[in-house]
């Protein structure tokens, strides 16, 4: 990876889940930005930018991450934020969150389901982040 840190953002209200991926990405040496709300996220990307969103579905409603996602894509200056979506909604409602995301009903590049597993988690973020080199 080049010296210059990729940042990242991460919008997440479970503490322990943001805790988790800090704990895998950082030591990759990538600058990690968590935030509880999605207001405060939103906040932080259009003040500082990043190169990737890690964004969970349900925050504070049960659509908050979606609809944030899709006001982010309607958005010149975030529009082309790559954006993983993360959630354990399917585990909850049945739905394959990852078929409907491919599928263009989630306006994400990519779904990963939680409980995540590490490694399958720095693939993702190095496969979106290789590209902007």
């Amino acid at each position: 990876m080049n010296t210059q840190a990729k940042h990242i953002v991460l919008i997440d209200d479970d503490p322990d889940m943001r805790e988790a991926i800090r704990m895998v990405l950082e030591p990759l040496g990538y600058r990690l930005t968590c935030c509880a709300t999605g207001a405060q996220g939103l906040s932080v990307l259009r003040q500082d930018g990043a190169d990737l969103l890690l964004l969970d579905i349900m925050l504070s409603t049960p659509t908050e991450g979606i609809d944030l996602c899709q006001s982010m894509k309607g958005d010149p200056k975030l529009r082309a934020l790559p954006i993983i979506m993360i959630s354990a909604v399917g585990q909850t409602t049945g739905m394959d969150i990852a078929l409907e995301a491919g599928g263009g009903v989630l306006p994400a590049e990519l779904f990963l389901e939680k409980p995540l597993e590490a490694q399958v988690l720095r693939d993702a973020v190095q496969r979106f982040l290789s590209n902007k080199e």
